[in-house]
């Protein structure tokens, strides 16, 4: 831990503010360092002559502005400043004109353009429309768990529609199969690489997430296991289907032994399928092998429609009471209209219609991607809407990402989706199916192949 003490002279007005500011100094100045532990709240306040509350809003505020990032149970940390400036900030950018976005995991174009015209045309004439707009059950109506229980047996996993709640996309079916399962401080796993919206998810429940180590199959059971055996473990989120950021898929073998380690233990899986159907073959998930304690979760945003905000959460049947209070807790329930839009979708067809437009689209942005990077040797199988690229030597991927960013294209660097301080790769992930048009992702790609080749400029200094 750090001996940190931030200068207050001569900063005016609340005094967590000027601790805040003060540490945003000491990182642009490089006296905090990325990975440093701050010094505790009740430390810091000690020393400083301010209340253990000071310290708590300052370090709230300086959380809020990305500098730094708080783990429950273990202290306050310096963040990646370049890395939070190439995924962060770069966000913000996204509207300019000319930007390239193959920073978000955005669904290709779809072909069908007309579908929700119909659906809506139809809706409006439907008298079942006004019960629409009134309350509905917290899990979702009736019809509505039962088409999604259709939906999810596409995915291989056959489950009855009262095991099924309906949320308002897969991020919120994350946090309510966390909230399902877990306690605030109870301590849960991810792959050392993972999304990080599920981070995002853990940190607001106060839950003590810790990274696993992983290969070219996924997360490895040894690891799993090691970590298990202090029989605190809660659960373990996965993404076993085109893992993001790394688009590995486990295989059955693996799966297996995942499920069987999770029964050994009493450990919840809470299995993120968001990505499966765009395989066109789904492995059997994990949670079908271990029915008693797997939460699945898929929602329509990659395959169908982000904007309908629908997605579906599964788990053990005795669990079913605990995720609709989950979901009554954060937003009552999904909104009904467009959950209803959803399952008309699935009933006629509509939905995979789409989905094959989207996969289509999928494989003609892969091969664009692979013809102009594929000398990099990316990781990008079939089915995928984003690739993994491990850098030449000469690049680190916060400055790689920088470089992109100032050139109009926004990319992933590896260390946006590290949990905690292991060694993280020098990789970037790029995604294809933000851009609307062929020819825009080609621009992107195509800048990105430039910098590859030039390696960095002189001004980043000697990286090796």
């Amino acid at each position: 831990m750090t001996n940190w003490l931030p200068s207050l002279e001569g900063r005016p007005g609340p005094r967590y503010l000027a601790i805040a500011d003060a540490l945003a100094s000491d990182v642009a100045e490089g006296n905090l360092k990325p990975g440093e532990r701050l010094p505790t709240h009740r430390d810091l306040g000690w020393k400083l002559g301010v209340t253990v509350g000071t310290v708590s809003r300052a370090y709230a505020e300086a959380e809020r502005r990305g500098l730094v990032s708080g783990e429950v149970g273990r202290g306050t940390f310096v963040r990646n400043l370049a890395a939070r400036d190439s995924h962060t900030v770069m966000t913000e950018r996204l509207s300019a004109p000319g930007t390239v976005n193959l920073n978000f995991a955005f669904p290709p174009p779809a072909e069908d353009t007309r579908a929700i015209e119909t659906t809506l045309e139809d809706l409006a004439k439907d008298p079942v429309v006004s019960l629409l707009l009134d309350y509905n059950p917290h899990a979702g109506l009736e019809r509505h768990r039962t088409a999604a229980a259709t939906w999810l047996a596409r995915s291989g996993l056959k489950v009855s529609p009262e095991r099924i709640v309906l949320t308002a996309g897969a991020q919120h079916a994350i946090s309510v199969c966390l909230a399902a399962t877990t306690r605030p401080g109870d301590r849960i796993l991810a792959d050392n690489l993972t999304y990080s919206g599920m981070q995002v998810a853990a940190r607001l429940l106060g839950l003590r997430l810790e990274g696993l180590a992983s290969d070219e199959q996924g997360t490895l059971p040894d690891a799993f296991e090691a970590a298990c055996r202090g029989n605190d473990v809660k659960a373990l989120y996965c993404m076993p289907t085109m893992h993001n950021p790394t688009t590995i898929t486990m295989p059955d073998e693996r799966r297996r032994a995942i499920a069987e380690i999770a029964r050994k233990h009493e450990v919840a899986i809470i299995e993120d399928d968001i990505f499966g159907l765009l395989v066109e073959s789904p492995r059997t998930p994990i949670s079908a092998y271990v029915p008693e304690q797997g939460f699945f979760l898929t929602s329509l945003s990659k395959t169908v429609a982000p904007g309908l905000r629908i997605g579906y959460a599964a788990g053990p049947e005795r669990a079913s009471e605990r995720l609709a209070a989950a979901v009554r807790a954060s937003c009552w329930m999904a909104t009904p209209l467009t959950a209803e839009i959803a399952t008309r979708w699935i009933e006629d067809g509509t939905a995979d219609r789409i989905l094959e437009g989207r996969r289509r689209e999928a494989a003609a942005r892969r091969e664009i991607a692979l013809g102009i990077l594929g000398k990099w040797q990316p990781l990008c199988p079939p089915g995928s809407i984003y690739l993994w690229l491990t850098l030449p030597e000469s690049w680190r991927a916060p400055d790689f990402a920088l470089e992109a960013q100032r050139r109009d294209v926004a990319v992933t660097p590896a260390d946006a989706c590290a949990v905690g301080r292991h060694d993280v790769p020098s990789a970037i992930r790029v995604c294809l199916g933000a851009p609307k048009s062929r020819d825009h992702l080609r621009r992107g790609l195509e800048t990105l192949a430039r910098l590859l080749d030039d390696g960095p400029s002189p001004s980043f200094g000697s990286i090796v």
